[in-house]
């Protein structure tokens, strides 16, 4: 069996490098000796067949009022698939515009694709930070955050986890969850500093496909160099 992984808008919403996020998906499937198929998908492709792993990242304000209307034309295709269980993450700007509305100037509120059941506010000040750690189910989610939102989830809607140091959402939480698609503020790339999270949306894809993802010792040794670099913002965190 073959794991198809989909990225969103690779050419405008990878300002983080969050196009690590595929390749992290890929290399460790591929580790586990299953076969990858990695798509790209930006303005005048053709969205494919359906995939078993979304990913999206983010992007400037100008580069989310431009991509609107292009996340409108898929918004249908987005919203079934996530029904279906496809896997989504989204980072940054990817999330705003999975959501239903960003509000990105005084004047200006555009539509989000209605994945994730948030709004988002988009004129805060810039939040900035380098240590950026999130506290849930997968422990210690440890990266960067970088964007100027507030984030409201709706009634009902669970997130990520809570922010031990950062903003996040903007209420001490992070993230949004809703099936097999998460939103986060995470970036680093998300996925190259937490290979636990990694791993949780690997069995959430390999499951649909009827493959085993079984790890090794060089999975092993990967995240060994991944410890080393979390080290370095844990070691920033707040005592």
């Amino acid at each position: 069996m073959t794991v198809s992984i989909l990225e969103l808008f690779s050419n405008d919403l990878a300002l983080n490098g969050d196009t690590g996020n595929r390749r992290a998906l890929a290399h460790r499937l591929e580790l586990a000796g299953i076969e990858v198929e990695q798509r790209t998908y930006n303005p005048g492709d053709t969205l494919g067949i359906l995939p078993d792993i979304v990913v999206v990242g983010t992007g400037s304000s100008s580069a989310q009022r431009a991509l609107a209307p292009e996340f409108a034309q898929i918004a249908e295709q987005l919203r079934e698939w996530a029904k279906a269980g496809v896997v989504f993450l989204a980072a940054g700007a990817g999330f705003h515009l999975l959501g239903k509305t960003i509000k990105l100037d005084a004047d200006t509120v555009i539509e989000g694709a209605g994945v994730f059941d948030v709004t988002v506010d988009a004129t805060a000040a810039r939040i900035v930070t380098e240590a950026f750690g999130i506290d849930g189910q997968f422990g210690l989610l440890i990266g960067t955050e970088n964007h100027s939102a507030v984030t409201t989830l709706a009634q009902g809607m669970a997130p990520i986890g809570a922010v031990r140091n950062g903003f996040g959402n903007g209420d001490g939480l992070e993230g949004a969850v809703v099936g097999n698609a998460y939103g986060t503020h995470l970036h680093g790339p998300a996925l190259v500093l937490n290979p636990v999270f990694a791993d949780h949306l690997i069995s959430l894809a390999v499951a649909r496909t009827g493959d085993n993802y079984i790890k090794n010792d060089k999975h092993d040794e990967l995240d060994q160099t991944i410890d080393l670099a979390r080290e370095i913002l844990i070691g920033k965190l707040p005592r």
